[in-house]
């Protein structure tokens, strides 16, 4: 009996002060500009001119650490939090109802509009937001990810 109570006792130690091996992770957001090109239009090349070795763009994040990805407008970046304000609130009638942030990152203010569900819909939307005179807008993609922390 007593040599049960030892083992039980050892095992249950190790658990708390040892700890188990499994990872701790903690949720990462990254931000990756979208780079748009507009190119003029062309008519389409011979079959012949087309290369086949082709590569499809690499993904930066292992899929199975991707929570979620999302798309925003970024139409400002300030390092007074003043200046900030003020645009922020110039930009909030010009997207009235629209979800319009302030978001401190790394002593930069950033400006930015949320709530899109893809990024076709954010590039599409990009436009509007250059017409009512924030010329500097781009759109970013928020990757949140799993990142494991020993």
């Amino acid at each position: 009996m007593v040599k049960k109570i030892f083992i039980i006792t050892v095992f249950v130690s190790g658990l708390i002060f040892g700890g188990c091996n499994s990872p701790i992770y903690e949720i990462v957001e990254v931000e990756e500009p979208i780079e748009i090109k507009e190119e003029p239009k062309q008519e389409s090349p011979p079959l012949s001119d087309i290369k086949e070795d082709t590569k499809p763009s690499e993904n930066k994040f292992s899929e199975k650490n991707v929570i979620s990805k999302s798309y925003i407008i970024q139409i400002g970046a300030f390092n007074d939090e003043k200046n900030a304000d003020r645009y922020y609130n110039k930009a909030k009638q010009s997207f009235d109802g629209m979800d319009l942030t302030v978001k401190n990152i790394e002593g930069l203010y950033k400006i930015r509009l949320s709530g899109f569900s893809s990024r076709d819909e954010a590039i599409s939307f990009l436009q509007k937001t250059r017409d009512a005179g924030f010329s500097d807008s781009f759109v970013v993609e928020l990757t949140l990810i799993k990142s494991e922390n020993k």
